[in-house]
């Protein structure tokens, strides 16, 4: 089940501080900490936030879906800070435990068919189970050719990590999972307000009640009567599932303009800080990518660029080496077990164990800053496949009509050195052929 602890919280309460902060800017002397005012009459209900957004609260969020992060907490909350346990380490690849599983999904789904649900993972398990010994293998033999330089440590070390991320698709994401997150004040309130799903509803009343045991004086932040109630999820596109080979990124439109720098040399993203680069704010990368709803996961970290509701498209992402190990029909067969789950379960509880594998549909709006920053991550080569193939497909397509801003998209090996250290892919980055040497990734 899912627990909620207060691990951190700012060491001056909400009322002092919002207080103080609100006072500094209407006395001509600094004031005291320590003088009080009417906190919830004169800065939270007329909506003067950002007296109240100095405080921050740090969460230890355990035993709650992927599904619930993908789409609840990270969904479309740009004020946190997350670290998310790696999927690699997961419980749920080799020794699951689907008991736990079912007694969670009846928690929040009494009154539905659990049995087919739990079916439908299971199934999931068994495939990834049954391949994840030869696709270790046909990794290791892809990494020995892919990469000249890779020790026989580091393919020991990741030739199971790599089958891994590619097999998972055949996973639910009602995998737990667990996260550090920290939020201010206002953040919090407004997530609280808005939650929209059965598990978000749980997380953040849990959220909510850690803090007022600590700061009881806030609790009209939390005012029952001004939540929303509104259900989301994620609409299903279509109910004949399809095969992809290959993620898709189209590019839209493209503002890059002229006023295009380099990527500063610092493991510190400066770009929007300095003032040299804040034309760069200005100017927009449009767009639409279809991806797996693993990936889109990992697309969430970068919380400077802006996306758009995502549609589950009804096609599954096959990656190259379960495409190598001919496993299509046995995806398009998983897939399409879990749209034909549509017609006998709600869409709550559809969202909450769909695979990872399945894939969605949204668009993206960055500016040239936010992308710089992005891609410098995305298309290194320690990056996962998927995601790195997106980002090589965004680069050729900017190369294309903004010459410029493409060339300076490149993996970091190309461009300057490589900086993941003892990390380093063992890759040849063949530097004095950028322009035309960028391949598609298998691993």
């Amino acid at each position: 089940m899912i627990s909620v602890q207060l691990k951190a919280l700012t060491n001056i309460d909400i009322t002092t501080l919002s207080s103080y902060a609100a006072k500094i800017c209407y006395t001509a002397d600094v004031p005291e900490l320590g003088q009080l005012i009417q906190v919830k009459e004169r800065l939270f209900t007329p909506g003067h936030h950002t007296t109240i957004e100095h405080n921050h609260f740090t969460f230890l969020l355990n035993g709650l879906s992927v599904s619930s992060v993908l789409f609840g907490i990270h969904l479309n909350a740009p004020y946190y800070n997350s670290d998310q346990r790696s999927g690699r380490f997961s419980k749920m690849y080799d020794n699951p435990d689907i008991e736990s599983i079912r007694e969670y999904l009846h928690s929040f789904y009494p009154t539905e068919d659990i049995d087919s649900a739990i079916c439908f993972i299971q199934k999931g398990v068994d495939i990834y189970q049954r391949h994840i010994g030869s696709l270790t293998d046909l990794s290791a033999q892809i990494i020995r050719r892919d990469r000249p330089f890779a020790t026989e440590k580091y393919i020991e070390q990741n030739a199971k990590k790599f089958a891994q991320e590619q097999l998972r698709v055949f996973i639910s994401q009602v995998t737990p999972t667990a996260l550090v997150t920290t939020v201010n004040t206002s953040a919090l309130a407004a997530l609280w307000r808005v939650a929209w799903s059965p598990e978000m509803r749980q997380i953040t009343d849990k959220m909510r009640d850690a803090v007022l045991s600590v700061q009881p004086d806030i609790a009209y932040m939390f005012d029952e009567t001004k939540r929303t109630g509104q259900d989301w999820f994620p609409r299903l596109e279509q109910k004949i599932a399809t095969i992809r080979t290959e993620p898709v990124c189209t590019l839209l439109a493209a503002d890059p303009g002229t006023e295009v720098i380099p990527s500063m040399k610092d493991s510190v993203d400066l770009l929007p800080f300095s003032p040299f680069a804040m034309n760069n704010q200005i100017r927009t990368i449009h767009t639409q990518i279809e991806v797996s709803c693993g990936t889109m996961g990992e697309d969430q970290r970068h919380r400077s660029i802006h996306r758009g509701e995502p549609v589950i498209t009804g096609a599954f992402y096959v990656p190259p080496l379960l495409a190598m190990a001919g496993l299509q029909e046995t995806a398009r067969n998983y897939m399409q077990d879990y749209l034909d789950l549509s017609d006998k379960l709600s869409p709550a509880l559809m969202t909450t164990i769909m695979p990872y594998g399945a894939m969605a549909r949204y668009e993206k709006q960055a500016t040239v800053n936010a992308l710089l920053h992005e891609q410098g991550k995305r298309l290194c080569w320690c990056a996962q496949e998927e995601i790195s193939e997106i980002a090589r497909q965004l680069r050729a397509a900017l190369k294309q009509k903004h010459l410029s801003l493409g060339d300076k998209l490149a993996p970091p090996c190309y461009t300057g050195s490589c900086h993941e250290g003892v990390r380093f892919c063992g890759r040849q980055t063949r530097r004095d052929l950028v322009a035309e040497y960028f391949p598609k990734r298998t691993v």
